[in-house]
């Protein structure tokens, strides 16, 4: 079938931050820049007083905005937060009351998937489902790097879902999952941060290697003590085993009966429109083999080491929907 393309307000994080939008201005943004169809929000980022003191103004402001700009809601991105206080994790019932209102939200809203995360437990996604099929929300389980569809956390997830036998439970694939290469934008903040040549040698050498993602950063952190490498790059460099993930693409074949919504992840969009460190036309041609249209966002996250003033987001989501349209052809592409 076909894939809709649209957009998260996650990848516009610096302009939001840097106060240059509110929330209506920036879905007009959005809208002018003729960035959607798809619309997707994280709702602790975007919305005051998310889940439970949510004003009515607010909702208001957000469903207009969409309808005035003729935006299709997607995904509304909750959190599990399941390590709120630092003495113990979240237990099962408290998951269940903590996403209640994130889901019945996601209804009033309007939005027909939540994005969940991997902290909640089979236990916790029996107990939730029944409120998602209430509300008529389909629950999307996030598989972000460093995981990916054959993990034990994620293959624990798919059993649960065997075994609950629900069409509100399904997957959110990102793209963060099976990365080619650390975006070269990282590699010169960590240049900047005062890593050595011979330390980002190290870096991609530890990157590349087997093993799991705090075994290669160990790795990676020793070698650098050794060759006297500042603290703060070395630190910051965590980032590149978590957030680039290395598990294989062609896996992504074995969730896409359950796929509900789409992270179209990326850091980097070249001239001739690739992404140097995501293999976008490999992962287009699997996700192509959907049998149906299902949504996904375009998710620049460059700004985990960039500025506002560095890169626009508005400029690297249009790049991005440029490079899908061209991986997925004409008849790829949902028109709405």
């Amino acid at each position: 079938m076909s894939i809709m393309l649209g957009n998260t307000l996650y990848s516009m994080t610096n302009e939001w931050l840097a106060g240059q939008y509110d929330l209506g201005s920036l879905i007009d943004e959005v809208g002018k820049r003729g960035l959607g169809p798809g619309i997707e929000i994280i709702g602790f980022q975007s919305l005051r007083g998310f889940p439970n003191r949510v004003s009515d103004e607010e909702i208001k402001t957000l469903r207009d905005a969409i309808d005035r700009n003729g935006l299709v809601p997607t995904s509304l991105a909750s959190n599990a937060d399941i390590a709120l206080r630092a003495d113990q994790w979240m237990d099962a019932d408290r998951s269940v009351e903590y996403m209640r209102p994130q889901i019945e939200l996601a209804e009033r809203l309007g939005f027909p998937v939540v994005r969940t995360q991997i902290g909640l437990t089979p236990e916790v996604l029996e107990k939730v489902e029944p409120i998602a099929a209430k509300a008529g929300v389909k629950l999307g389980m996030e598989v972000h790097a460093p995981e990916g569809p054959n993990t034990p956390k994620v293959i624990a997830t798919r059993e649960a879902y065997d075994r609950i036998g629900s069409e509100y439970l399904g997957f959110v694939p990102d793209f963060s999952s099976c990365m080619r290469a650390i975006p070269v934008g990282m590699l010169d903040k960590l240049r900047r941060d005062g890593l050595s040549e011979a330390g980002i040698e190290s870096l991609k050498r530890a990157w590349e290697a087997p093993g799991a993602p705090f075994q290669r950063y160990g790795r990676f952190a020793a070698e650098c003590g050794e060759l006297g490498e500042p603290e703060l790059p070395v630190g910051f460099a965590r980032l590149v085993f978590t957030m680039f993930g290395r598990e294989n693409l062609e896996d992504w074949r074995d969730v896409l009966p359950q796929v509900v919504h789409i992270h179209g992840k990326f850091y980097d969009v070249d001239d001739d429109l690739t992404s140097p460190s995501i293999d976008y036309e490999s992962i287009m041609k699997v996700f192509s083999e959907l049998d149906r249209t299902v949504s996904m966002s375009s998710e620049w996250e460059g700004h985990a080491y960039l500025d506002a003033d560095e890169e626009s987001a508005f400029d690297m989501v249009a790049k991005h929907h440029a490079m899908c349209s061209r991986f997925l052809g004409e008849g790829g592409v949902a028109r709405v």
